[in-house]
């Protein structure tokens, strides 16, 4: 076999949630098992046994099981008045740090998880590394959101040499609009920094909420950000290229906005989507 049976733990376990669709899920589960999560595993380690070894531990960090996708489909079935035909829309879990992306069925009138991966969103407590005319950090909102706009980033790199905040050049942005959320007044009236947190309030605010790629040396899979959701690189490319957001910048397979570049390798033309639902938890 060209890739061991372990490394398709969360393929097959996926596969289990399965009832009848239109569509060829498990097709769509493997394509994003490959391209999301094996790929960037073997260009890190180019071994099967290690590749295995982090897909077990990545499973062990969070897996779609029964119980869960129960309970996220709950969630997102009080949506359903959006989804008038059959798209993609992801799902993001603030509580365990993933972004789901989600294929709503139609015809079958069912939703079904087509891949996960870590995410990283708003850390308010980093507000303490924050001086005059810095970002603030906000909390990630929740809610249902649709795409407004968005980029490509022009690969800027800061003077670490490492950090891309915005992902490699021509990574999509993908923008969310101005979102209310909180974050800490850690200023007094003079704009002078208050040293003691504990005298810190929260107040409510509004974020710039974009959703894009982000490299650095901070781990995926805990809050880091200033409110926006941060992704691997693969992600975001997955979404880019299975048109996740852009349902209103495609008529039929033709791409119609005059500025954007499309996607490099576009597919899925009759399933690209707009939403998006940030829970704070799966309950």
């Amino acid at each position: 076999m060209r890739i061991f049976l372990k490394s398709f733990i969360f393929f097959i376990f996926l596969s289990s949630l399965l009832q009848a669709s239109s569509f060829d899920i498990k097709k769509m589960q493997k394509d994003f098992h490959d391209t999301v999560v094996l790929k960037p595993l073997y260009e890190k380690y180019n071994e099967k046994s290690l590749v295995d070894k982090a897909v077990k531990k990545r499973a062990k960090k969070f897996r779609v099981y029964n119980y869960y996708w129960k309970k996220a489909k709950i969630q997102l079935s009080k949506k359903r008045k959006y989804l008038s035909s059959s798209q993609f829309l992801t799902l993001v879990d603030l509580s365990k740090q993933v972004l789901i992306v989600v294929l709503w069925d139609n015809e079958a009138k069912d939703f079904y998880p087509i891949g996960f991966d870590f995410i990283s969103s708003g850390n308010i407590k980093r507000e303490k590394e924050v001086t005059n005319g810095d970002d603030h950090y906000f909390k990630t909102p929740a809610g249902f959101f649709n795409i407004k706009s968005g980029w490509r980033s022009d690969g800027e790199t800061y003077k670490d040499n490492i950090t891309m905040p915005y992902g490699k050049k021509d990574s999509f942005v993908f923008y969310f609009g101005e979102q209310k959320s909180i974050r800490y007044n850690s200023f007094d009236a003079n704009n002078t920094k208050i040293k003691d947190p504990k005298k810190w309030r929260l107040i409510t605010d509004k974020l710039k909420f974009a959703m894009h790629a982000h490299i650095s040396t901070a781990p995926l899979g805990t809050p880091q950000s200033h409110g926006c959701i941060r992704m691997s690189s693969d992600m975001n490319l997955y979404l880019d290229n299975n048109l996740v957001f852009f349902k209103n910048l495609y008529n039929g397979k033709k791409w119609i906005h005059p500025y954007k570049k499309p996607p490099v390798e576009p597919k899925n033309h009759e399933l690209a989507g707009e939403y998006m639902l940030i829970l704070n938890k799966v309950y």
